[in-house]
Order: C-alpha cells, then sequence, then structure tokens
C-alpha cells in the first residue's frame, strides 16, 4: 500500500513539473496563439506610418499578413478555437481591405491617341551579365525606357546597344543612385533635382509626344531600414514635391522601395493627384528574395489623361528586380 501511495504522489509531481521532453509540444500548443498576437500587433502598427516610418516597414508585408491570417483562421476553425478563429478572421479581413483595393484591374478600352510603351527596370548596379538587360530591353521594344542603379561600370558596358535611342538623360554613379531615361520621342525640357538633404538625383523630364507634351518624374529611394528609415521618408516626399508641380499629363516610376498601400505611397499619390497601375488582383513581387517570395517596390503611376492598354513584367535578367511594362495612350 505505501509503495502504491508513493507511486501516485510521484505522478502528480510527474504533472504538475512536465519534464522537458514535454515543454516543446506545449510550445508548439501555442504556437498559433503566439502568432495571432504577434499579427494583431504588427497589422496596428502597419497602419502607423503617419506617425514614423517603422510604420511604413510593417506594412511592407501586409500581403503576407493576409495569408498567415487565412492560414490561422483554418488552424484555429479545425480546433474549434472560435475566439481565436474570430480574430484570425477580422485579421485577415482588416489587412485584405486596404492590400486589395490596390490590386484591382486599371486597363482601359483602347479610345485612339497617341499610344507608348514604357519600360520601367532596377537593372542591379552589380548585375553579372550586362548583356542580359539590353536583351531584355530590345525583346519589349519599349519607347521609353527608365532604369535605376545605373552604375558607372554598367553604363560603360551597355550604353552603346541603345543607338536607336537618341534623347537621353543620364546621371549614373559608383553604386545604386544612379538614373538613365532612354526615349525615342524628343525631349522638350530636362531636369534633375538633387537636395543635399535627400541625397538621390529625381528626374524630371518633358516628352514631346507627337503633338502632345507628357511629363515624366522618376526616381530611387532607399529602402526603410533601421538606418534610412527617415531618409527614405524624405526621399518619397521629395518625388512627390516633384510630381506635383509637373505638368500634365504625367507618368510617375521608380523602384520606391515601399509597397503601394504604405503611408509614403499613398501620400505620393494624393498629392501628386496620380494612381497606381496594377492587374486585376495582381500583387506580384517585383523585388525577389528567394521566389516565390519577395515585396511589391516598383511602381508606375499615371494621371487621369493616360489610359492604360496593358500592364505585364519582364524576366529579372541577372537583377533581383522584374522590370515593368506598360503599355498606355493618350487621348
Amino acid at each position: 500500500m505505501r509503495n502504491t501511495n508513493r507511486r501516485l504522489i510521484l505522478s502528480r509531481k510527474d504533472a504538475r513539473y512536465p519534464t522537458a521532453e514535454t515543454q516543446p509540444f506545449r510550445l508548439l500548443r501555442r504556437l498559433p496563439i503566439i502568432l495571432v498576437s504577434a499579427l494583431l500587433i504588427a497589422s496596428l502598427g502597419a497602419q502607423l506610418g503617419a506617425l514614423h516610418w517603422f510604420g511604413d516597414f510593417l506594412a511592407m508585408v501586409a500581403d503576407y499578413y493576409v495569408l498567415i491570417a487565412i492560414c490561422l483562421l483554418a488552424w484555429f476553425g479545425m480546433r474549434r478555437q472560435w475566439r481565436w478563429a474570430l480574430l484570425a478572421g477580422g485579421l485577415m479581413l482588416f489587412n485584405g481591405w486596404y492590400v486589395l483595393d490596390y490590386a484591382r484591374a486599371t486597363a482601359q478600352p483602347d479610345a485612339g491617341g497617341q499610344e507608348v510603351r514604357l519600360l520601367v527596370y532596377n537593372i542591379y548596379h552589380q548585375n553579372p551579365d550586362p548583356a542580359q538587360i539590353v536583351a531584355e530591353v530590345q525583346h519589349h521594344n519599349p519607347d521609353i525606357v527608365f532604369l535605376m542603379e545605373y552604375s558607372d561600370a554598367i553604363q560603360q558596358q551597355i550604353e552603346g546597344a541603345f543607338s536607336d535611342y537618341p534623347y537621353r538623360l543620364i546621371r549614373p554613379s559608383r553604386m545604386t543612385m544612379g538614373l538613365a531615361l532612354f526615349s525615342r520621342y524628343p525631349f522638350e525640357a530636362t531636369t534633375i533635382h538633387r537636395a543635399e538633404a535627400t541625397r538621390i538625383p529625381v528626374f524630371e523630364v518633358d516628352i514631346r509626344l507627337n503633338n502632345r507634351i507628357v511629363s515624366f518624374v522618376g526616381g530611387h529611394p532607399w529602402p526603410p531600414q533601421p538606418r534610412w528609415g527617415a531618409l527614405h521618408r524624405s526621399q518619397v516626399a521629395a518625388i512627390s514635391t516633384v510630381a506635383e508641380q509637373a505638368g500634365r499629363p504625367l507618368i510617375v516610376a521608380g523602384d520606391f522601395n515601399a509597397a503601394p498601400w504604405t503611408h509614403s505611397m499613398r501620400g505620393l499619390a494624393e498629392r501628386s493627384q496620380v494612381r497606381h497601375i496594377r492587374g486585376p488582383l495582381d500583387l506580384t513581387k517585383t523585388w525577389l528574395i528567394a521566389p516565390p517570395f519577395g515585396l511589391p517596390l516598383d511602381h508606375v503611376l499615371i494621371s487621369d489623361e493616360w489610359q492604360v492598354q496593358a500592364y505585364t513584367y519582364g524576366n529579372p535578367s541577372g537583377s533581383d528586380h522584374l522590370p515593368l511594362v506598360i503599355d498606355m495612350r493618350v487621348p
């Protein structure tokens, strides 16, 4: 009888103080709750971009928040944990509402007018095969080409291949800040804005499309990382200021190192009175971390005078970004 009581006491101690072998299983059971709690904090923080650049940093992956919320909703539903399932479902709708608002169709019926094909491409300043860049551009045969991270080394290797683009504005750099604009249409006026506070060049070009002048504004802000977060915000604001004062019809393009739904990009669109171009439910990642994972960092925004005919993506061709190819008309 004494031995039986002793075994019973030991078993109760084991139940109260689980062994190290059972601890990982307990943590695994709690992991979905930890994830949904972290997702709640990140989703709310992503809405604070107006107060601090870190809000935009959190908002960069809001489309992934939607996918995570869907997975958590399915998990809690299978386990009949309805309160947690309700939270996951709310986060799915909360993030999905403003992410999908930027993923709607923008193509319009052909109403005639001057057509132009634009290619926007961050070529990567250390591209291992610049010949691929030239081949990619020639494949799409655009009328206007805007290249970012146009380094001195790449310029020496590819610029001669663009002889059929007689009009050009080029500001190369040693690393990532170089820009180049090539066009088959003549330039009426060109300006390179470069405020010391922002450090990046911003292109403003008036282009003559037969009997109409259109404006192009392009730039490449630095990413919103802890080292450059506040600088990123001021750089996007600098592009917004140039675009706000530019003529119409207007094109604003570049690798903005920001998702289209972030506070900085919403502010640019509102101030400049332009809209994002996207295909129907298009959440394509233009910066490739490890395909299919990436971020939608490259954008073209247009004023209402433009009509979009087609919007496609090219191949990275040695870069870590996809080129954007847009067919547009000015009625």
